[in-house]
């Protein structure tokens, strides 16, 4: 017969939660924190005492001196299993952080659910996933997957807008141990569903951190970025002569933005494309960067479905998109198109159109096809629009124009040196068709300038695009 709760000492749930919060301590702000709802817990007299604090710690603290809200599992509680109450209690940290408006930090060590309570352990995790959605565009929420994401708090962790893993993190939707049975030798469960393990397959876990105080420095860093606020000394005007002479994207990205820092988005998944967080004259933009020495210069389809993850996270958290495109279009395999690749293209094509933000587009080498069309051109919205004066814009590329409008001029060069030849046509073409400045003159392009002065030029259209 249940005769009331037991009342437990500040002193115990201390003693339960002192691990954790130590945590919290190490990537907030010092002293920041202030716990919320310290002593509930769902259970009765008989075990109320093994479960201080319901295996989750919640409450409000500030990171970079901006307040947030964050709850964490508690591994050392029921194994920071998820009940009833526990749910309970990340709910309302949840709600408090949408009411307040500031982010939402979650921690992330579930031992699964307390399978015990039946049916109400459900109706919890369903509680928990659909206030997840609610925040999901509210507020920014970045989720820290410290131990176990299994089960439906997987799709809760993947349901953030940034979530990093640990090393020793293991994320999976299915029990960790039955997947790693089918495997041969039976794999640490780290290895197998860790972040080395999702880095390059999906928009699931975008980052990783190497300890607390490397965790708290990148949050500190996205949450600069997208609450506003930027402080740098950096030049606007400031030239960049290495751009003139070529450079990888993630080079050109740091050329371009405030004091050489981005914060790369997803930088294990397709390397074709650098999606990256930054600031540029004090501006917190978004900055999407072909990556020409990729893939032989193509675009692939997970590149594709990585910048329409990004494009959505800037439409989300209202910031201007910059692309710095250097691209020959898609390249795909007839299995690729089989299993939906126009599906991929669409999608990538309907995120950049029916997104709201400002949107700058930059040619800085070869903007071809549906590189150009997608990711920098009038027509898909693109408010300003640059190339440098050695950039390609054309619907082909010139070495393959030279066989889709000059077959009879290459046929007539029989008997010639052949690659001569053709390489003669191509740079013909470059030049009647694929020059700049006939995009220019036609409107598509708003200037033409040295690639150098590309910072300067973007500079001064963000603030033109902002009214300033």
């Amino acid at each position: 017969m249940e005769i009331g709760k037991l009342i437990v000492s500040s002193e115990a749930i201390g003693k339960a939660t002192a691990s954790v919060k130590k945590f919290i301590d190490a990537i907030c702000d010092k002293s920041s924190f202030v716990e919320t709802d310290v002593f509930v817990t769902g259970k009765t007299f008989e075990d109320a005492a093994a479960a201080l604090g319901e295996g989750v710690v919640t409450g409000y603290a500030t990171l970079g001196g901006k307040p947030v809200h964050i709850f964490a599992q508690n591994a050392e509680v029921l194994k920071g299993s998820l009940g009833k109450a526990h749910a309970d209690k990340i709910v309302k940290c949840m709600r408090r952080a949408v009411k307040t408006g500031t982010p939402l930090v979650s921690v992330i060590d579930c031992g699964g659910a307390r399978v015990g309570e039946g049916v109400g352990v459900l109706e919890g995790y369903a509680e928990v996933l659909a206030e997840a959605a609610i925040v999901s565009g509210q507020v920014p929420h970045f989720c820290v997957v410290k131990g176990n994401a299994v089960g439906m708090m997987s799709a809760f962790a993947a349901m953030a807008d940034f979530t990093f893993m640990s090393k020793d993190a293991v994320l999976s939707l299915d029990s960790p141990m039955y997947l790693a049975s089918t495997q041969k030798d039976f794999p640490a469960l780290n290895k197998l569903l860790g972040y080395d393990a999702h880095k390059c397959g999906a928009d699931v876990a975008q980052f990783t951190y190497k300890s607390d105080a490397d965790l708290k420095k990148q949050l500190d860093s996205l949450v600069e970025l997208l609450l506003g606020g930027v402080e740098t000394d950096d030049n606007p005007n400031r030239v960049a002569s290495a751009l003139d002479k070529g450079a990888s994207a993630i080079d050109t990205v740091k050329a371009v933005v405030d004091d050489g820092k981005a914060v790369e988005y997803c930088p294990e998944w397709a390397k074709d494309v650098v999606c990256a967080l930054a600031s540029v004259n004090g501006m917190s933009v978004g900055v999407v960067a072909t990556e020409p020495k990729a893939c032989k210069g193509y675009l692939t389809l997970d590149g594709a479905r990585k910048i329409a993850a990004f494009v959505d996270k800037l439409e989300a958290f209202d910031l201007p998109l910059v692309t710095l495109v250097d691209c020959l279009g898609f390249n795909t395999t007839v299995e690729q198109e089989n299993a939906g690749a126009a599906k991929v293209a669409a999608e990538l094509f309907a995120a950049i159109a029916s997104s709201s933000v400002d949107k700058i587009g930059v040619a800085t080498g070869k903007a071809i096809g549906a590189a150009y069309a997608a990711l920098m051109s009038k027509g898909i919205g693109f408010d300003y629009t640059l190339a440098t004066d050695k950039a390609c814009v054309s619907p082909v590329a010139p070495d393959a124009a030279v066989d889709v409008f000059m077959s009879d001029q290459l046929a007539a060069e029989k008997g010639k040196d052949i690659s001569r030849a053709r390489q003669k046509l191509a740079d013909s073409y470059a030049k009647l068709a694929a020059d700049p400045m006939i995009a220019a003159q036609e409107g598509y392009v708003d200037n033409v300038v040295e690639a150098k002065n590309l910072r300067p030029y973007i500079a001064s259209a963000l603030l033109m695009l902002k009214g300033i």
